[in-house]
């Protein structure tokens, strides 16, 4: 990994990206606020301006990554105020993979994670889900709930879409992984099916 000279510009948002990458490349037993200031060319001192220590540092990195990949999502549906209107689990779909085909370094340090709650069932127990899993879950209810779709068979719609993008999107994240046909229509036509 190359150091990554930090001259001008946002600094806190530089530190949070080069966290993610150095994490993503050595873990985070091994990442150090010590390591990163190396990284960015900026004083041990400096992250501490922005971050009160390591924790702060890492709450932030997941909040960055899931505000971006939030922004996605709900641009992908406002087009489809109607609530029975699948178009809106399709886009979803489709900008959940393509977020992070487009930055696989985020997919890879956010589900490392080990503050990642999901709550697969509809049940009365009202786990803090992941917002962007608890965006698709609504979306889900809100174009089946009137379908007259039993509960079951509503948490099974869920956890079919949520495999279905999330594989799709590790899959294309991963870098051992080819296809030599086009993989954007390819993903487009399986969400769609």
């Amino acid at each position: 990994m190359k150091n990554k000279s930090y001259h001008h510009g946002d600094l806190r948002n530089s530190l949070i990206e080069a966290g993610i990458e150095l994490i993503n490349i050595e873990g985070e037993k091994q990442f150090s606020l010590r390591k990163l200031s190396k990284l960015c060319g900026v004083s041990q001192a400096a992250p501490y301006s922005h971050f009160k220590d390591k924790e702060d540092l890492l709450k932030s990195m997941q909040e960055y990554v899931t505000n971006q990949f939030m922004e996605v999502l709900e641009e992908a549906i406002k087009c489809y105020p109607n609530n029975n209107d699948e178009r809106a689990i399709y886009e979803m779909g489709v900008s959940y993979v393509e977020f992070f085909m487009n930055n696989p370094q985020y997919f890879h340090f956010l589900f490392s994670q080990p503050c990642m709650e999901i709550n697969l069932s509809l049940d009365e127990n009202k786990t803090k889900n992941y917002p962007p899993f608890e965006i698709l879950k609504q979306t889900v209810i809100r174009v089946f709930g009137g379908s007259g779709m039993s509960k079951e068979r509503m948490e099974e719609k869920i956890i079919s879409l949520w495999a279905t993008v999330h594989g799709l999107a590790s899959i294309s994240t991963m870098k051992g992984v080819h296809y030599s046909k086009d993989w954007e229509t390819k993903i487009k036509n399986i969400i769609w099916s």
